[in-house]
């Protein structure tokens, strides 16, 4: 690893496509997502936080469980409280419904940060990716500014803080499907995922 990290996971969602199911606790390939992650970030990072206003439902997952500072329900309010909350200046963030996040696209945006860098986010056609992406501590002060006057828009914090990107043609060289960027958002996502791990395991 270039810089030490922090890996943070965000269960912060209220799972309404799924009427009220925890995400993070659905199984694909027999395993739930949840633990997909935690696979990944133990070989990684020393600290894992998990952002959650529901800790009493992860009390069998190894990670430092945090909530939110602040009461409005937002991305951004899950990214303040785990940058907040983690021991290392940089923090990589990712959603609790993300089944298939490689380690290889960590470490290359880990291996993008540069101490005049404040954020290292992915770029793809489909535009940014900011809950797949690396947050250092000095972004802290504008999230709560932004939090404070209901800003909620993550891509707010670009203009007050340094961004670098990794294109998509960068990130293909590890992950060419980007199937690292793949959410559980829908039924129907599910079953794709299903499709999806019958392919690449």
């Amino acid at each position: 690893m270039t810089v030490p990290c922090t890996g943070v996971i965000l269960a912060g969602g209220q799972n309404k496509r799924f009427d009220g199911q925890n995400k993070a606790f659905i199984s694909i390939g027999g395993k739930r997502i949840i633990d997909r992650l935690l696979d990944v970030y133990s070989r990684l990072f020393d600290q894992i936080v998990l952002v959650t206003n529901d800790p009493a439902a992860y009390t069998d997952v190894d990670a430092l469980i945090v909530t939110d500072h602040y009461s409005v329900r937002s991305s951004l309010n899950g990214l303040h409280a785990g940058l907040f909350a983690a021991a290392h200046d940089y923090a990589f963030f990712a959603a609790c419904d993300s089944p298939f996040i490689k380690g290889e696209l960590i470490q290359r945006l880990l291996d993008a940060v540069t101490p005049k860098v404040d954020i290292v986010i992915p770029s793809t056609s489909a535009g940014y990716e900011p809950m797949v992406a690396v947050y250092k501590k000095t972004c802290l002060p504008a999230m709560a500014s932004q939090l404070e006057r209901d800003l909620l828009k993550i891509q707010g914090l670009f203009r007050k803080v340094r961004v670098k990107t990794v294109e998509e043609a960068d990130l293909r060289k590890v992950d060419p499907e980007l199937i690292s960027f793949f959410n559980v958002n829908t039924p129907g996502d599910l079953v794709l995922a299903e499709a999806l791990y019958k392919q690449n395991g």
